[in-house]
């Protein structure tokens, strides 16, 4: 009994020291796939076309976006720090369903909901004038919106790059964390991050990935 109980200890005091640590990681910069991997309300153009439809359709109460912060493990934020975004945009025939929400922020740079905001207009332009097909449109957006950005707006503002990541140790800027070998996550900013070479397939969108899978990889690099 004595041993279950240092052993049930030992587990809690580890789950508190990562939870500690929410509060310190960057930003998702790209949502978890597990737990938004998009979701659609609609593929009729004429309807997403329509002037005035996403006030139609937008209905996330408070009670939810506290849920998705939760699930993303964001204890506290600033005002204005974040918005609770649609992976794929009303506009685009997103849905209010928790499986297309998530944490995006507005202040981390060069990618932020700003950038993201600018695509989902690009790309709504481009569906509403025939030129792209809707459902094409929230595919690319629900896979991975940085890439999308490159493939029909242009280059990412800062020099950033979905492609980034190539060199041996290094991640993408999609998935920043790194393991190393030893099995010791690094957050962008922590002194050893840049000397730390990520363990082949595991860089993580965020740390509270790694607490919410037991450090079971969902976004990796090759």
């Amino acid at each position: 009994m004595r041993k279950v109980f240092w052993l049930l200890l030992a587990a809690a005091l580890l789950l508190v020291s990562l939870y500690s640590a929410a509060d310190t990681t960057s930003p998702p910069l790209v949502p978890d796939p597990q737990l938004t991997p998009g979701d659609i309300l609609t593929t009729d153009v004429k309807v997403v076309c329509m002037p005035g439809y996403t006030k139609t359709v937008r209905d996330v109460p408070q009670s939810m976006k506290t849920l998705v912060y939760r699930a993303y493990g964001i204890t506290s934020h600033k005002p204005g720090e974040y918005e609770i975004d649609h992976l794929v945009s009303l506009e685009l025939g997103g849905s209010n369903s928790i499986r297309n929400l998530w944490p995006q922020s507005y202040v981390t740079e060069p990618l932020n909901a700003h950038v993201k905001d600018k695509l989902e207009n690009v790309l709504h332009e481009l569906v509403c004038s025939g030129k792209l097909s809707l459902e094409e449109t929230q595919k690319a957006i629900a896979t991975n919106w940085i890439h999308a950005h490159e493939q029909y707006v242009g280059p990412l503002p800062g020099g950033a790059s979905s492609r980034e990541g190539k060199a041996k140790g290094s991640c993408p800027s999609s998935a920043p964390v790194k393991v190393s070998r030893s099995g010791v996550y690094h957050l962008p900013g922590d002194p050893s991050y840049n000397q730390t070479k990520a363990k082949l397939k595991q860089s993580f969108i965020s740390h509270q990935v790694l607490t919410s899978t037991l450090y079971e990889p969902v976004a990796s690099y090759r």
